[in-house]
C-alpha cells in the first residue's frame, strides 16, 4: 500500500468518526419548547417546568427544555431553528404559521381558573374605579391606553376588534402606551397614573389580586360581558393557546408529544388542566383580517379567476342579486321616466293655466298625486283632498298646518326629512325630494315620496312659499323589501354551505389523522405481545375513530334534511309519536324514566322520517342529560294553535344556563364536558334544520342549571283547521 493510499484511508476514517459523532449528538440533543411569557419569565418557567417531566416520563429517550420567551425572542428562535415546539397565543400562532408554513396544532391548552376548565379566553378593558369619566367604549377616545404590544391577542387585538365594532379606530383615536411583556406591567402603568386605561388578557387581574399585588375594588371593567366562565371580561371569547410543532421536527417525535399532551392529567402543571384536541382558530384569523393585523397587514393580490375558483357559489349568488337589482333599477328608471313626463306635463299646464291655480291643482289630483301649498312665513299649508285621502283622512279631519304634517312623520324619519328640507333651503340640495313614512288615520304607516320647490321668496331672499306633491310608494317599498329579504336569504344559505364545507375539511379530518397516526405507530411497535405503550395508543386511536364516526354520521344526517329524506305527505303525528316511544323504550327503562304524552295529536303535512328524528332527538336528549340519582320525568305536550302544531318536551334534567341559549342550536355546540356527557353536539343543530325545513321555529326555556328544560317547536299543519277539512 502506497503512502497516498494510507493518507486517503486515514481521511476516510476521520470523516466517518466525525459523522457518527455528529449523528449521535443530533439524536441526543434536548428538545426545546418555547413558551410565550405573558407573565414574568421566572413565573412562566416555574409554571411550565413540570411539562418537561411529563414529556420525559412519556418519552424517556429524549430530554426536554422549556424556555420562557417574549415575542421577538420566540420569533428569532423559530427563524434560527433553535426551537422544536412552540406554545403561544392564537393570534401569534396565525402570524408565524403564515410566515413559516406550520401545519395544524398538535393540541389546544386547557387552563384552570376558579376551579373550572377553560379552552377559551378573552380580553379585559379596565380603568381605575375612581375615574367617573370612563364608563363606555366611546370614552376611550383621546385617552392613554396601556398595552403589552400590538401583536398581543388578549392584550390588544381582542379589545381593538371590540372598539372597531363600536366605530372606533383605537390606534388613531387614542394614545397607546407600549409596556412590553409581561401583562403585569399594564396594571402597574394604570395604577401609577401613567395611563388612563389598560388592556390585559382574561385571568391576569384575578391572579394578581390573589397574589396580593392589588385589590380588585381599585378598578372597574369597561364593556363588561356576561360570561359563565370569567368574572372579568370585555370581549368575545376565542380558543386557548395552541401547541405547535415546527416543520423540522421528526414526525414520530411530534406524534409521541401529541399523545403525551392529550393523555396528561389535570393536576400535572399548576393552573393547567391539560390539553385537548386542536380547536378551530378560524375566528382568530377572521379577527386579524378585520384589523388588518399581521400577517394580513398587506393587501392580497386577487384575480377574477382566483375569486371564481374560490367562491363560485358566492359569485353566482351575487350575480343573481345584481340581476334582481338591475331589474329593480329598470323598474325605477321606468317609474322615473313616467314621473319626469308627469312633471313636464305639470309645468306645461302651469304655464297655460297660470291664471288659475285651482285648475293646476286639479290636474295634479287627476294624476293621483296629493298637492300641498305651504306658506312658510305663516306656517299654514293647503293640503288637497287627494293628499288627505292618501293617508285616510277626510278634508276636514286633518289640520292645515306645518306642525300637523311634521307630527305625522315616523319618529325614525323626522330628523332626516327636516334636514333634507333645510339643505334644500340652504342651497345644498338642488331639489326637495325625499321618501319617508307617514302615519295614517288608522295608525299604520305608509311610505310617501315628497317632491317640491320654492316658488316665491321674501325681499331678503328667504323662502316664502313652496309647492309640492305626495306620491304613495308603499307598494314599491314592499317590493324592494321582498327583494332585500331574498338577497339576505341567499347570503345566509351561502354562509351555511361554507360552514358545512369547513367542518368537513377541518373538524372531521383532524380526528381521522389522529387515528391514522396512532394506528401506524402501533403497527411499527407490535412485537410478540402488546406492551403498555402500544395498548395505550390503540385505545387512543379507537376513541378518535369513534368520535370521527359520530361526527360523520351527524353531518350526513344534517346534509340529508330536505334532500334525501322522505317527501312531505299527510301523516298522523300520533303514529310517529308511538314509533319514537318504541324506539327510546330500552333507554327509558334503563334509566327508569317516566314519559307522559298529552294533548291533541293532529294529522299534518310533513316528512315522516324527519319528524320522527326530530322527536327522537328531543326525547333522547331529555333522557341523556338527566340529574344524578334522579329518575327522569318527561312530559310531551301537543297542541294545535290556528294553523300551527306546537310540541313541547319538558324534563327534570340538568337544565341550561339562559346565557347559553344562543349556542344550543349551532354546529358541534357542547355545553357540558365530554367526560360527563358524551355526544357530538349536532343533535339540536339537526333539530333546528328539520324545523326550518318545515317553515317552523324551535326554542328552549330553562330557569337555569339543575332546573330542567323545555324544548318547543312550531311547524305549519299544512291546512287551516277553521276553514279547511283535515285530510283523512
Amino acid at each position: 500500500m502506497t503512502k497516498n493510499d494510507l493518507l486517503s484511508l486515514s481521511k476516510f476514517l476521520l470523516l466517518s468518526c466525525w459523522l457518527l459523532t455528529s449523528i449521535k449528538v443530533l439524536a441526543d440533543a434536548p428538545v426545546r419548547i418555547g413558551v410565550l411569557a405573558y407573565r414574568p419569565k421566572p413565573q412562566t418557567l416555574e409554571q411550565w417546568q413540570a411539562l418537561t417531566k411529563v414529556l420525559h416520563r412519556a418519552i424517556p429517550e429524549r430530554e426536554f427544555i422549556v424556555e420562557a420567551l417574549n415575542y421577538k425572542e420566540l420569533e428569532a428562535g423559530i427563524e434560527r431553528k433553535q426551537l422544536d415546539f412552540v406554545l403561544t397565543n392564537p393570534g401569534h400562532y396565525v402570524h408565524i404559521s403564515y410566515q413559516h408554513g406550520f401545519s395544524a396544532p398538535l393540541a389546544t391548552l386547557l387552563r384552570r381558573e376558579d376551579d373550572r376548565s377553560h379552552d377559551m379566553f378573552g380580553g379585559v378593558i379596565f380603568a381605575l374605579a375612581e375615574r367617573g369619566d370612563l364608563n363606555t367604549l366611546t370614552d376611550l377616545r383621546g385617552k392613554k391606553i396601556a398595552v403589552t404590544g400590538l401583536d398581543s391577542l388578549g392584550g390588544f387585538q381582542m379589545q381593538a376588534y371590540e372598539t372597531a365594532q363600536a366605530g372606533i379606530d383605537i390606534v388613531k383615536a387614542s394614545q397607546l402606551v407600549l409596556t412590553g411583556m409581561p401583562h403585569d406591567a399594564v396594571l402597574d402603568t394604570v395604577l401609577s397614573g401613567q395611563a388612563d386605561i389598560g388592556f390585559v388578557r382574561s385571568g391576569v387581574l384575578e391572579d394578581l389580586a390573589k397574589s396580593g399585588k392589588f385589590d380588585l375594588r381599585q378598578i372597574k371593567i369597561l364593556n363588561a360581558q356576561t360570561s359563565a366562565d370569567f368574572k372579568l371580561l370585555s370581549t368575545h371569547l376565542y380558543p386557548e393557546w395552541p401547541f405547535v410543532a415546527l416543520p423540522s421536527v421528526d414526525r414520530e417525535l411530534a406524534k409521541k408529544v401529541a399523545g403525551a399532551l392529550l393523555l396528561m392529567g389535570f393536576d400535572r402543571i399548576p393552573g393547567i388542566d391539560g390539553f385537548t384536541i386542536p380547536a378551530d382558530y378560524n375566528s382568530v384569523e377572521q379577527l386579524l383580517r378585520s384589523l388588518r393585523a399581521k400577517p394580513f397587514d398587506t393587501t392580497p393580490q386577487f384575480t377574477l379567476p382566483d375569486i371564481w375558483q374560490r367562491y363560485p357559489t358566492a359569485v353566482l349568488a351575487l350575480s343573481a342579486g345584481v340581476f334582481l337589482v338591475v331589474l329593480l333599477s329598470l323598474s325605477l328608471f321606468s317609474a322615473n321616466r313616467y314621473l319626469a313626463a308627469e312633471r313636464r306635463r305639470v309645468r306645461e299646464q302651469n304655464i297655460r293655466l297660470v291664471d288659475s291655480e285651482y285648475r293646476w291643482k286639479f290636474a295634479l289630483e287627476g294624476a293621483d298625486e296629493g298637492v300641498w301649498d305651504w306658506n312658510i312665513v305663516s306656517g299654514e299649508v293647503f293640503f288637497s283632498p287627494r293628499w288627505k285621502s292618501m293617508i285616510g283622512y277626510q278634508p276636514e279631519e286633518f289640520a292645515n298646518t306645518f306642525e300637523a304634517w311634521r307630527d305625522s312623520l315616523h319618529a325614525e324619519d323626522t330628523d332626516r326629512v327636516l334636514k333634507t328640507l333645510n339643505d334644500y333651503f340652504d342651497g345644498t340640495e338642488a331639489l326637495y325630494w325625499v321618501e319617508f313614512r307617514m302615519r295614517c288615520k288608522d295608525g299604520h304607516y305608509k311610505w310617501i315620496l315628497a317632491k317640491g320647490m320654492v316658488v316665491a321668496k321674501t325681499p331678503d331672499g328667504n323662502p316664502q312659499r313652496m309647492l309640492g306633491t305626495h306620491v304613495d310608494i308603499d307598494k314599491h317599498k314592499q317590493i324592494e323589501q321582498e327583494l332585500l329579504q331574498s338577497h339576505d336569504a341567499l347570503l345566509r344559505s351561502n354562509v351555511d354551505l361554507e360552514q358545512f364545507a369547513y367542518s368537513v375539511s377541518h373538524d372531521m379530518r383532524q380526528p381521522l389523522r389522529m387515528v391514522s397516526g396512532h394506528l401506524q405507530f402501533l403497527e411499527r411497535n407490535l412485537g410478540e405481545s402488546l406492551n403498555e405503550d402500544a395498548r395505550q395508543n390503540l385505545n387512543f386511536a379507537l376513541e378518535g375513530a369513534k368520535r370521527m364516526d359520530a361526527m360523520i354520521v351527524s353531518l350526513l344526517e344534517y346534509s340529508r334534511v330536505g334532500r334525501k329524506t322522505q317527501q312531505k305527505s299527510w301523516i298522523a303525528s300520533d303514529a310517529v309519536r308511538d314509533e319514537v316511544l318504541q324506539f327510546v323504550e330500552p333507554l327509558a327503562e334503563q334509566c327508569q324514566a317516566k314519559i307522559h304524552c298529552r294533548g291533541h295529536w293532529p294529522i299534518l303535512y310533513a316528512s315522516r322520517d324527519e319528524l320522527s328524528r326530530l322527536l327522537q332527538n328531543l326525547l333522547v336528549n331529555a333522557l341523556h342529560y338527566r340529574q344524578e340519582n334522579q329518575a327522569p320525568v318527561i312530559e310531551v305536550s301537543s297542541e294545535v294553535s290556528g294553523s300551527l302544531w306546537r310540541l313541547s318536551v319538558r324534563d327534570n334534567g340538568i337544565g341550561i344556563n339562559p346565557e347559553q341559549f344562543d349556542r344550543l342550536f349551532q354546529f358541534f355546540s357542547r355545553l357540558q364536558a365530554r367526560k360527563r356527557f358524551d355526544g357530538t353536539g349536532m343533535g339540536l343543530a339537526l333539530c333546528r334544520r328539520i324545523v326550518e325545513h318545515h317553515d317552523g321555529k324551535i326554542w328552549v326555556d330553562s330557569v337555569g342549571e339543575g332546573q330542567g328544560s323545555c324544548f318547543t317547536f312550531e311547524i305549519p299543519l299544512g291546512y287551516t283547521p277553521e276553514t279547511d277539512t283535515q285530510p283523512i
